[in-house]
């Protein structure tokens, strides 16, 4: 069995096709929990329109409101049961074998570790009436190619097992995102499998909550050197000191001697942390010279030490 985590907030324009792709699925053993974060729309007539029609839903009602995603879902994540669970935005379409090839492929691993598979989407435009590119363009290898992307792998494209859901409710006092979350779990303590298949329309428009997705390297490259941009986004720097120290006493030690390079990025000159990467094996993209001309070309934070 597999549990849908869907949280919802003002849906009613983009739920009704979310949820006719979930009953077209090929694959049938799955419970779809729902959790709405105060909608004052017709997204709850919608959800209880559904559920009196599909027996596999069930609506969480506790009047409990988070003001972001990241908190709906990881509300969803403690009403979890199932041996597998996979997160869902209440705006995207499902092609109707997601569930089956994620759940073949996430069988296929060592689930008495804490197990992740994933797979791309492809980028949906209404407004353009355009669907095309791919949702992620970096794949994601290890913990290395993980600390510096500012970001984790889409959360609704990652099926994962009770043991990583398990490690993701030790939740640090600071979450940047849940998806990044989720992304910083698995490579730490488990592991995490790219599934190269596009399973799923990824809805872009104005007014999404994570905003503009690059759909081409061309869009990224143009994005690399503008005026202003950090190599690391702050809120993001802030969950992974957060992360480790949640957790720092369950990592194996050769896991916590990779946070700790990391950290120390903090403390040193543009021009030594650019060197430092080919040392310390850190990449972006899967590529330690992206992120070398990144450290030499930006301010690590807001600031940083002058040589």
């Amino acid at each position: 069995m597999i549990d849908i985590l869907l949280a919802t907030y003002n849906a009613e324009a983009h739920l009704p096709a979310l949820l006719h792709s979930l009953q077209d699925q090929t694959m049938s053993e799955w419970k779809l929990l729902v959790h709405d974060d105060g909608s004052d729309d017709s997204t709850m007539e919608i959800l209880k329109d559904f559920a009196a029609r599909e027996p596999r839903c069930c609506i969480i009602e506790d009047g409990q409101c988070f003001g972001s995603a990241q908190g709906n879902f990881l509300h969803l994540l403690r009403h979890s049961r199932s041996e597998y669970c996979i997160f869902c935005d209440d705006d995207d379409i499902w092609l109707e074998n997601k569930l089956e090839v994620l759940f073949a492929a996430i069988r296929q691993r060592n689930n008495d570790i804490p197990q992740a598979v994933w797979c791309n989407s492809y980028v949906y435009n209404p407004e353009t009436a355009t669907i095309g590119g791919s949702a992620t363009l970096a794949i994601f290898r290890d913990l290395h190619d993980t600390l510096f992307a500012n970001s984790g792998v889409q959360g609704c494209a990652i099926m994962f097992n009770a043991s990583l859901r398990t490690i993701c409710l030790h939740t640090p006092e600071v979450v940047a995102m849940h998806d990044h979350l989720l992304t910083l779990a698995a490579m730490t303590f488990g592991q995490m499998s790219y599934v190269p298949r596009h399973l799923m329309l990824y809805r872009r428009y104005e007014g999404t909550v994570t905003g503009h997705t690059d759909s081409t390297m061309m869009e990224k490259a143009r994005k690399f050197f503008s005026r202003g941009k950090v190599v690391l986004d702050p809120l993001h720097l802030r969950a992974i000191h957060s992360f480790y120290e949640k957790n720092e006493s369950l990592m194996a030690p050769d896991v916590k001697d990779v946070f700790r390079r990391f950290f120390a990025y903090e403390g040193r000159s543009r021009l030594s942390n650019a060197f430092h990467i080919f040392l310390d094996g850190f990449t972006l993209f899967g590529r330690h010279r992206i992120l070398f001309v990144k450290l030499l070309v930006r301010p690590l934070v807001c600031s940083e030490k002058k040589d």
